[in-house]
């Protein structure tokens, strides 16, 4: 039987545990290989690849239950090739790996509701381990659930996996940016199935490369990796890839189950909600309207720092937050809400409220979103509340909900109450209300920025606010989509790697939500010059 060397006689479920194959002179060890296919106590396999550190090859493995597990190797040395193995899985208290579930949301293994909001610590490896226990302790206390960390060229791998390790034994998930993946096919891949079999048995999410957009060839390279990713990764955590404004023009390429944004504009997030069906997470929080914002577009929050995390994290965590979605009978705020049980209202500009609600009897209470600070009012029943903030000195959140029916909600369903409502994207030129006025005429230029306008053809209620965001796209560059604008009226602002050979066909995309929610698209084809 091979060495279980560094696996407790019972391990427990949901850690990592290492097997040690020690190399003879004779081997070589960067031609040796080496995987295991594990069988579970329910017959669920997972085939786990080895790495190789210093002369021995280790397989990195997480048992998934408790009970009995078998393990069969294959290898290209004779004495390990076809050796059986077996190892023992304890209960654990470990709520399991975060997935993506309910079409925006996560959940641990265990089936219980995951509260995504990250933080990065950059240099995870290099700081001194005392000042990185220092700066872990404090996440943990400020509520954070992950801890976005590179893993860089220079990046000591065994030194990132105790410390991963660490993160992992105080609760929190650990998001991992690849920052050093080769431009070498052959290199790519051997470096992809080194990271999944160091990282992949740790309770962590793939957070692909920093800022595709800027990256040459950013998507091709991320779709490979995200593609060997998904295929070797025997968990499946989940997929995304950090981007300077958005990861959404990679949804067609199927390896992705996350959307990731780097911005926090309103109008992009907000949008972009409504025509993927993907949980999204947002690392270009820098403030509290901008969290509470992200928060109104159906996002987590993927950055941001300050007393105002800690009291969203207490303040989300008393609601259905797996349940929330961008909810739109409302005036003088931006809401969120389980329909019929819960409303959840940012106020940013505070002012009279009116919401529509289902006709029941509700708690009602405004909090200050910097201090945690709440404030009951008067019960109210009936469909259609109005209020206004305590004060108007700074923002507020308003919730208005059914507490006795959450709290008979969580004795009685698992997870979701209800399915997720996802719309039909009108596309009908006919039928979408909106056209786009500028940019005039048929040729767009790099060097002369043109104004972009959305022109509302038929004035109705459904117009009076409107969501827009406009993307430009060279189709035979292959590189997708990326932001050239926001809002009714601007100036286009088109990067220049949009095209390497002139003239380019671009296609300009409005993408567009009314007052009501309802989503819309207009395309127009342009001569794209330097």
């Amino acid at each position: 039987m091979p060495p279980q060397a560094g696996c407790p006689a019972a391990i427990p479920a949901w850690s990592a545990c290492d097997l040690f194959f020690e190399l003879t002179p004779q081997d070589n060890p960067a031609q040796a290989e080496l995987r295991a296919e594990f069988r579970s106590p329910r017959h669920k396999t997972y085939l786990v690849h080895a790495f190789l550190d210093g002369q021995k090859l280790v397989i990195r493995f997480a048992p998934t239950e408790a009970g009995p597990w078998d393990y069969r190797l294959t290898s290209n040395l004779p004495r390990l090739e076809g050796q059986i193995g077996h190892l023992t899985a304890a209960e654990s208290d470990s709520p399991g790996f975060v997935r993506v579930a309910n079409v925006h949301h996560f959940v641990t293994e265990n089936l219980k509701p995951h509260l995504w909001m990250a933080s990065a610590l950059d240099g995870f490896t290099e700081m001194p381990r005392a000042e990185f226990d220092r700066l872990l302790g404090q996440r943990v206390q400020e509520k954070f659930t992950h801890l976005r960390v590179t893993i860089a060229a220079s990046t000591d791998m065994a030194e990132a996996a105790e410390r991963i390790r660490a993160v992992n034994s105080k609760g929190l998930t650990a998001d991992l940016v690849l920052a050093a993946l080769p431009s070498d096919p052959r290199l790519r891949e051997a470096y992809v199935t080194n990271i999944v079999a160091r990282f992949s048995a740790f309770n962590v999410t793939w957070a692909g490369i920093p800022a595709f957009e800027e990256t040459a060839h950013g998507r091709a390279l991320i779709k490979e990796a995200g593609a060997l990713l998904q295929k070797l990764d025997p968990y499946d955590h989940p997929r995304t890839t950090m981007a300077s404004m958005t990861s959404g023009a990679l949804t067609g390429d199927g390896w992705m189950n996350v959307l990731s944004y780097g911005s926090a504009e309103i109008n992009m997030g907000a949008v972009e909600h409504q025509f993927y069906q993907l949980p999204a997470v947002n690392a270009g929080i820098q403030s509290q309207r901008d969290l509470w914002n992200a928060t109104m577009n159906g996002q987590y929050p993927a950055s941001g720092a300050g007393a105002y995390m800690k009291v969203w994290a207490d303040f989300i965590a008393g609601s259905r937050f797996w349940e929330l979605e961008p909810y739109f009978d409302v005036d003088g705020g931006r809401a969120v809400a389980l329909e019929d049980v819960e409303y959840i209202v940012y106020v940013e500009k505070p002012g009279p409220v009116e919401l529509t609600v289902e006709n029941h009897g509700y708690d009602v209470v405004w909090m200050n979103p910097a201090t945690g600070e709440s404030i009951k009012q008067k019960d109210y029943k009936g469909e259609h509340f109005t209020g206004e903030p305590p004060d108007k000195s700074h923002d507020w959140v308003l919730r208005v909900s059914r507490e006795g029916r959450k709290e008979g909600m969580l004795k009685s369903y698992k997870f979701d109450s209800r399915p997720v409502p996802v719309q039909e994207i009108e596309q009908n030129p006919l039928k979408v209300p909106f056209e786009i006025a500028a940019p005039a005429g048929t040729e767009l230029s790099l060097s002369r920025p043109a104004p972009f306008e959305v022109k509302i053809k038929r004035d109705t209620r459904a117009t009076r606010s409107l969501l827009v965001e406009w993307t430009a796209e060279v189709p035979q560059e292959g590189e997708g989509y990326r932001v050239a604008g926001a809002g009714r009226e601007g100036m286009l602002v088109l990067p220049r790697s949009l095209a390497s050979r002139y003239p380019a066909v671009v296609s300009l995309r409005l993408m567009l939500l009314n007052a009501n929610g309802k989503a819309y698209t207009l395309d127009k084809v342009y001569k794209l010059i330097p």
